[in-house]
């Protein structure tokens, strides 16, 4: 029934549709490279590299910008199509542009830029409603002028959990945990085959986007049942995370051995720290935490628990996290100020 009775089956189970796309790439085998093989990057006389078998298309030319917008624009328009991923999974390589001059050729990747900010501005403006996700892992776009166009960035195609502990930290110190795309995905990671609990690939990526991908038919049924909960943990603290401040406690990617960071509500009413003990320890008892950035008049108790302290209390003598046996293990604490 083509895209159009798709998206229509997709909403009618009370889901929205969204499309993967890669707008700025062409392959030789297709119709558009064999009719302009010109609006490709190529140096002239050399032989272009080719990744993924592609290149990219030089959108700093009117013509071939106009070609590419008006092909996402029928597409977006034929459809009820809500969310959209720009993908990029290669770099800007063969730079030279059959639109200028020799002497002007410096000039390629402002331009090239100037002109994808120009067709997200477009997209938008055409389609307001629509929720765009850009693209860190191939185009290494996670900056403030991208972020003016898409509200979320996939932070890496590196999904693991462990390994997403570094890469989230980084993202974390600069732009707000509520555009750094993050997911739950399968184990073992298609990457480096790591298992990592559930759980704590959940609360990893709660702090960012969240959201799954694997197939929940092929997990185990623990893992599955789990997912619900998830999900409400995600609705909890959705506000939280996304309009509170945040603080690194201690860095996996520098004491080698646990990862702790928290969010903290404006007015420090509440705080959700989360936990994570990558390798575990013989005969440890537990970790002494400091928070940051609490009332340090007030007293905070441990939700679930009747244990109560002042804020001056946790951020100097601290909070005693008890060892977590095994490694990759995560646990999270949220306190409400009483």
């Amino acid at each position: 029934g083509g895209l159009k009775y798709l998206v229509s089956e997709v909403n009618k189970l009370g889901l929205r549709f969204g499309i993967w796309m890669e707008p700025e790439m062409v392959c030789p085998d297709s119709d558009l490279y064999r009719a302009h093989p010109d609006w490709a990057l190529k140096v002239p006389g050399r032989t272009p590299g080719y990744a993924r078998n592609q290149l990219v298309l030089d959108i700093t030319r009117p013509e071939v910008w106009d070609y590419c917008y008006g092909c996402i624009k029928d597409v977006l328009s034929s459809a009820n199509i809500e969310y959209l991923k720009w993908d990029m999974n290669r770099p800007l390589a063969d730079i030279y542009s059959a639109g200028l001059p020799a002497d002007r050729q410096g000039e390629f990747h402002y331009r090239y830029m100037l002109a994808l900010y120009r067709m997200q501005e477009r997209l938008i403006s055409d389609f307001p409603e629509l929720l765009l996700e850009n693209c860190s892992s191939g185009g290494g776009r996670y900056d403030a002028g991208t972020l003016f166009y898409s509200p979320q960035v996939w932070a890496s195609d590196d999904t693991d959990a462990i390994e997403r502990l570094k890469i989230q930290e980084g993202n974390m110190l600069i732009y707000p945990l509520s555009t750094i795309g993050a997911h739950v995905s399968d184990c073992p990671n298609h990457g480096n085959g790591r298992i990592t609990p559930f759980d704590t690939r959940g609360n990893v990526a709660l702090f960012g986007t969240f959201g799954y991908e694997l197939d929940i038919t092929k997990i185990s049924e623990d893992d599955r049942a789990m997912i619900p909960g998830q999900i409400d943990l995600y609705h909890k603290y959705n506000d939280l995370i996304r309009e509170g401040d945040y603080y690194r406690i201690a860095s996996f990617s520098e004491n080698g051995e646990y990862d702790c960071w928290s969010v903290n509500a404006k007015d420090a009413s509440e705080v959700l720290v989360a936990y994570v003990s990558v390798y575990s320890r013989m005969n440890r008892k537990g970790r002494i935490i400091r928070l940051q950035g609490l009332d340090p008049d007030r007293i905070y108790r441990i939700e679930g628990t009747k244990e109560q302290y002042y804020g001056d209390t946790l951020m100097n003598a601290g909070l005693q996290v008890p060892e977590i046996k095994g490694d990759f293990r995560s646990k999270l604490i949220h306190l409400i100020s009483c």
